[in-house]
């Protein structure tokens, strides 16, 4: 198909107000790029610039995302493995899953809330371990009147008597300890 001189001339005419409007500059750009990039960097050097650094500042952007990405897992890694001194492998796991629960990456967080739910038990409040040979569980000793550790059988027979001795010595002790010496006896 060949054009006429007078579509040539409307089409270059076109051309030209496409090439030097802003809004269109950059499109027609792109378009002869496509059909011939050598002519398009030769008329359309600033459009080829601005897409040169347009391409240069998303590679950078993408190079510093992509650092802090990895600073991040490193950091989360490093949090994880903290866990290791606390908590065993399958505990890890449970905390993990209450991670994604609660929507968090803090595995502090997860951490927290995994106690929170499974709470240790405290020794405090269990028995004696029974697995120990001649291991004995003894009731503590209460002093008597004279100072002296009394038996069980001896504080089962008068426990108020043993009760009241434990208390006045006591009082005693505190006053020693604590009052001026006027007060003492």
């Amino acid at each position: 198909m060949t054009l006429s001189v007078e579509q040539q001339a409307d089409l270059a005419a076109l051309a030209y107000e496409l090439g030097h409007n802003p809004q269109t500059r950059h499109l027609l750009a792109h378009a002869v790029n496509k059909v011939d990039p050598q002519r398009a960097r030769a008329s359309f050097p600033d459009i080829v610039a601005q897409n040169q650094f347009s391409q240069l500042k998303q590679d950078v952007d993408q190079r510093f995302a992509k650092m802090e990405a990895e600073k991040l897992k490193a950091a989360r890694q490093a949090e994880r493995h903290a866990l290791r001194d606390r908590y065993s492998d399958e505990q890890i796991g449970e905390i993990e899953k209450e991670m994604t629960r609660a929507g968090t990456s803090n595995w502090e967080d997860g951490a927290i809330l995994y106690a929170a739910k499974n709470p240790a038990s405290d020794p405090r409040y269990q028995p004696p371990p029974q697995d120990i040979p001649n291991s004995k569980w003894e009731f503590p000793t209460v002093p008597g009147k004279d100072g002296k550790p009394m038996s069980f059988k001896e504080f089962a027979s008068d426990p108020k008597t043993a009760s009241n001795n434990l208390a006045y010595q006591m009082i005693h002790q505190y006053r020693n300890q604590n009052l001026s010496s006027g007060f003492r006896r």
